[in-house]
Order: structure tokens, then C-alpha cells, then sequence
């Protein structure tokens, strides 16, 4: 006769030490974990995923954000944190998309590393209720590292968890959950994520700016937001310039994706150094003025004599820079 097989569960696992020390956690109580990591569109946490799954020793699912993502930039229900980051809407949208893989894998619960207290904004109490009911996870999304502050899962009502091995932590404080890690043979402790972008004082700004000027912005105008230096030109024209080698292929790339007359791409010709993207209108004086940053930002050329090739979908045609006659863009993002 057949053992019964063990009772799965699905864990958003972000790489992290929290989410690390959830799966192992029920990985001690026998139960069989899938990882879930949940790419969005903006470059948040830099934790080697794969690496720290295959520390648990779990599978590891990694799935990207759909564009339905974007309505949750745009309208979140629950409001901002700090700067432009939907967090309770964010952590529902994840749910959703656990709770998805938990039906169809048969699992009977989604685990989340969240620790009461330790955000402002999405880990509160009462947050982390409205985010098990937005994601219809209610009595199906367990915390293990605060569980014992918390209302009791149907898993562990039925004896699937049990309650007397989860934990209590709350607020900010990293040292227990070293300790805890150390107890349950977690060998390669993660350093502290550097947080969502969205949440960043230098990133944010960028946000904002889109939502305001580009309210009905597509996937890539977002995607483009992780790479390059951002300048409002005016109300309805912005420029971005490659800080590298990398950043120029992306900014080429997007321009490919983009395939629209309003979106310029801007090269060197006879110089080295960053291309640039212009959105918006696209006239003499914008034109120049992108052209005109591109020489700003190397010091391989002669400004005089600098020239540039100007992409506008498969046309192109060759202009000088002319530095000295461009209008500098209002700010920088």
C-alpha cells in the first residue's frame, strides 16, 4: 500500500531570507513546496532566485506579470506607499497568480515570507487581510513567521500545518530571522533586498511623470523606465540617453518594439557614444536638442564637427549635432 502523498503548497518566493525561511518552514513539516517568483516590470529585487531555490531545494516557477499589471500601476485600489509603489494592490495581483498555480498544482495553500509590522504600507494587519481577500485566498494564504499572530489558515485548522511550529515575528528586526535561518541549516543567508523601485526616491519620479503624462502608456513606455537618464523636454516630449554599452542595445531594442513615428532613435555617426530615444513630437528643435545631449555625454568627439543619424521607424537620415543651438531639456528625471 501506497504512502499518502504530501500536501502541497506553493510559496511567492521573492529569493529572499523571509521568503527562504517560509519554505523551509513547511518543507519541515513535510509538506512539498513549489517556488513561485513573480517577474513585474521594474528591476526591484536583484536576489539570484535560482540560487536560493536551489538551496531549499524546491522547484522553482517563475512567471511574468501580464499587462493587466499595468491597470495596478495606474488605478491602484488601495492607494500608494511612499512613492509610486501599489503595494497591497501589488501583493493581491501576486496572490491571484499563486492562487492560480495552487488549483491547478493540486497544493492546498500559498505560503508568503511577509512579517507583521516590517512594512509600512502592505504588512499591517489589517493590509495583509485585504491582500488574502483581493487575491481570494481567504484562509488559504499563510504567513508562517507571523502565523501566530494572526487568524489560524483552514491547513492548519485540518491539521495539514500545525500551528505550534510557526512563529510570532513582527517589526524590522533581521537579527531573529538570522538566528531562525542558522537553526534550519540555511547555509547562503541572502543580503538585504534593496526594496521595490517604485518605492525609490530616484526612481519614482519617473513614475510619476509617466502616469501624468502618458496616462494610457503601453508595457514597454514602463519597461523603459529601468534603463538610461530620463529629461522632460515639455508636456508632451521626453528624451533618453544610454549610459552603456547594454543600455544602448535596450534603447535600440524598445525603439524596434515601439514601431511608432513618434518615437525617434538618435546615434552617433561619426563619433562614439550613447544613442537616445525621443518621445513625443519630433521637431527641428527637440531633434537637435537630443542630438546635442548625446555629445554632452562623451568626450570622444569634437562638438563642432559631430554628426548624428536620425532613425524615424525605417528612415533614416544623417544631421549635424549642432550643440551650441539646442534648447536644454526642463528637467532631468
Amino acid at each position: 500500500m501506497s504512502a499518502t502523498a504530501a500536501p502541497k503548497a506553493v510559496a511567492l518566493f521573492s529569493g529572499g531570507l523571509d521568503s527562504m525561511l517560509a519554505v523551509r518552514i513547511l518543507q519541515q513539516q513535510g509538506l512539498d513546496v513549489e517556488a513561485l517568483n513573480v517577474r513585474t516590470i521594474f528591476q526591484c529585487c536583484k536576489t539570484p532566485v535560482a540560487r536560493a531555490a536551489a538551496e531549499l531545494g524546491v522547484r522553482l516557477t517563475v512567471l511574468d506579470v501580464g499587462d493587466d499589471y499595468l491597470d495596478v500601476l495606474r488605478n491602484p485600489r488601495h492607494g500608494y506607499g511612499k512613492g509610486y509603489n501599489p503595494c497591497v494592490d501589488c501583493r493581491a495581483y501576486m496572490g491571484r497568480m499563486a492562487r492560480r498555480l495552487m488549483e491547478d498544482s493540486g497544493a492546498c495553500v500559498v505560503v508568503s515570507g511577509e512579517v507583521v509590522g516590517q512594512r509600512p504600507n502592505s504588512q499591517k494587519r489589517p493590509q495583509l487581510g485585504l491582500v488574502a481577500r483581493d487575491a481570494g485566498l481567504e484562509g488559504k494564504l499563510l504567513r508562517p513567521l507571523s502565523a501566530k499572530l494572526l487568524p489560524a489558515t483552514i491547513p492548519e485548522i485540518e491539521g495539514l500545518v500545525d500551528r505550534r511550529r510557526l512563529y510570532g515575528f513582527h517589526g524590522r528586526g533581521r537579527r531573529p530571522l538570522i538566528e531562525l535561518a542558522t537553526r534550519l541549516g540555511i547555509r547562503a543567508i541572502p543580503t538585504p533586498s534593496t526594496g521595490c523601485a517604485l518605492a525609490e526616491k530616484n526612481f519614482s519620479p519617473r513614475v510619476k511623470d509617466l502616469l501624468a503624462h502618458r496616462p494610457g502608456a503601453r508595457r514597454w513606455e514602463y519597461e523603459l523606465l529601468n534603463t538610461g537618464r530620463h529629461f522632460r523636454f515639455d508636456g508632451k516630449t521626453k528624451m533618453v540617453v544610454g549610459r552603456n554599452e547594454r543600455e544602448n542595445a535596450l534603447l535600440e531594442r524598445l525603439f524596434q518594439q515601439a514601431a511608432s513615428g513618434e518615437v525617434l532613435l538618435v546615434e552617433p555617426a561619426d563619433f562614439v557614444g550613447p544613442v537616445g530615444l525621443l518621445l513625443g513630437p519630433a521637431g527641428e528643435r527637440t531633434i537637435n536638442s537630443l542630438a546635442a545631449l548625446l555629445v554632452r555625454y562623451t568626450r570622444q568627439c569634437d562638438p563642432e564637427r559631430a554628426s548624428v543619424r536620425v532613425w524615424r521607424g525605417g528612415q533614416c537620415h544623417v544631421r549635424r549635432a549642432r550643440p551650441a543651438e539646442a534648447v536644454h531639456p526642463a528637467h532631468r528625471l
